[in-house]
């Protein structure tokens, strides 16, 4: 089950495995009410997730598509080397910006 929770006005979620298919919905569930009212602003925290197929490369465009839409925008940190690979071939990692750490990418909404 991946952890969601508020740091300020940032919506941090930490996905407690690989970013699949199957594993999208619960996801979804899960970050869908911390979007509704105000800016929505999230950091995908992928410490936990080794691995991103093309369902959870195309979740994470989404999903900053449409906090875009609503002034808000997505951030990764604690992106693995497989998966900063990943973003790198699909170009996902040109439309969504990347930190090393947790701490610098909620200090990117400053």
């Amino acid at each position: 089950m991946p952890i969601v929770k508020r740091q300020g006005s940032v919506t941090v979620l930490r996905p407690d495995g690989p970013l699949r298919e199957e594993n999208l919905e619960i996801i979804d569930e899960d970050v869908s009410p911390y979007l509704n009212g105000g800016v929505p602003y999230v950091v995908i925290d992928l410490t936990d997730a080794p691995l991103i197929d093309g369902a959870g490369l195309e979740w994470i465009l989404d999903l900053d598509e449409t906090c875009c839409r609503r002034g808000g925008c997505v951030r990764l940190c604690n992106v693995g080397e497989l998966c900063q690979d990943l973003l790198r071939i699909t170009a996902v990692g040109a439309s969504v910006q990347q930190f090393p750490d947790l701490t610098a990418a909620l200090g990117s909404f400053a």
